[in-house]
C-alpha cells in the first residue's frame, strides 16, 4: 500500500543545467510535473519550452523577490533558498492558477516527543501530500559537531539539501524504526533510495537519520575526525 507520485515516469529537472544552487526551486518544479494533472498544469503554466529556461525564469521572476525570513536578502541566492522562501516562491508561482497554496511542516523534535512519534508524524506529513496529488518536498541537512573559536564542540548545520519524494510505504516499519522511500535528487536529476530512520541510542543527531547513498549532501565539508550525520529538517508539500 504505497503512496507513489502520480506523474512518476516523468522526466526529473536537473538544476545542474541553470545553476549549482538551485536545488530547492528544482525540487518544487520536480514536485508539479511529478504530481497529479492539476499540479502538471501548474508546471506547464511556467514561461520556458525547456526545463533550463523554465527554472531559470522561476529563479530570475521568483527568486530575486525579498526574502520573508532574512531581511535585506532576496529569497534565493549564492547560498540557495530556505524552507520559509521556497514556499513563498512556490506560492506566488502557483497565484492565479486555481491551485492551492503550499504548506511546510517543521520535522525536528517537538517538546516531549518520542523518537517514534516524530517518525510517525514525518511520514504521515509525507503521506498527506501524496493523497492531495503533490509529491513532498524535502529538506534535510548535513550537520558536524565542531569545536568553535571559544574551544566548545556544537552541532552545526553545514549544508542544507532539497529532494523531491516519489514513493513512501503505506506504514513505517515499527520494528526497524523506519522507512524506506524513493526520490527525486535534482542535482543531476537523479533517481534515488533512501531510508528515514529514528538516530541509534549512542548517536547525539538531532531527529530522524536520513540515510541518502547516492546524495553526498556536504560530505566533502566534513573535516577529517568530525562526528556527522545528516537529518530530516522539514517537508512542504499540500495538506
Amino acid at each position: 500500500d504505497n503512496r507513489v507520485a502520480a506523474n512518476s515516469g516523468a522526466a526529473p529537472v536537473n538544476h545542474l543545467s541553470v545553476s549549482g544552487n538551485a536545488c530547492g526551486p528544482a525540487a518544487f518544479l520536480n514536485a508539479l510535473r511529478f504530481g497529479d494533472p492539476n499540479w502538471q498544469r501548474g508546471m506547464e503554466m511556467i514561461v520556458g519550452n525547456s526545463d533550463k529556461t523554465k527554472l531559470s525564469y522561476t529563479l530570475r521572476v521568483y527568486g530575486l523577490r525579498p526574502s520573508k525570513q532574512l531581511a535585506g536578502r532576496t529569497r534565493w541566492s549564492k547560498a540557495g533558498i530556505n524552507v520559509e522562501d521556497l514556499i513563498a516562491m512556490g506560492n506566488d508561482v502557483l497565484h492565479g492558477r486555481l491551485l492551492p497554496e503550499l504548506k511546510g511542516e517543521v520535522l525536528l523534535p517537538k517538546s516531549k516527543e518520542s523518537a517514534t512519534e516524530l517518525l510517525e508524524r514525518s511520514h504521515a506529513a509525507l503521506a498527506r501530500s501524496f493523497r492531495n496529488g503533490l509529491p513532498p518536498i524535502v529538506s534535510v541537512r548535513r550537520q558536524v559537531l565542531r569545536k568553535g573559536k571559544d574551544g566548545k564542540a556544537a552541532w552545526l548545520t553545514i549544508e542544507s539539501h532539497f529532494i523531491t519524494l516519489l514513493r513512501i510505504p503505506g506504514k513505517v516499519d515499527a520494528a526497524t524504526g523506519s522507512f524506506a522511500f524513493d526520490y527525486l535528487d535534482p542535482w543531476g536529476g537523479k533517481r534515488c533510495s533512501g531510508t528515514f530512520r529514528i538516530a541509534p541510542p549512542d548517536a547525539t543527531a538531532y531527529g530522524l537519520i536520513a540515510e541518502l547513498p547516492s546524495t553526498p549532501v556536504g560530505k566533502k565539508l566534513v573535516k577529517e575526525g568530525e562526528r556527522t550525520s545528516v537529518t530530516l529538517s522539514a517537508v512542504v508539500g499540500r495538506w
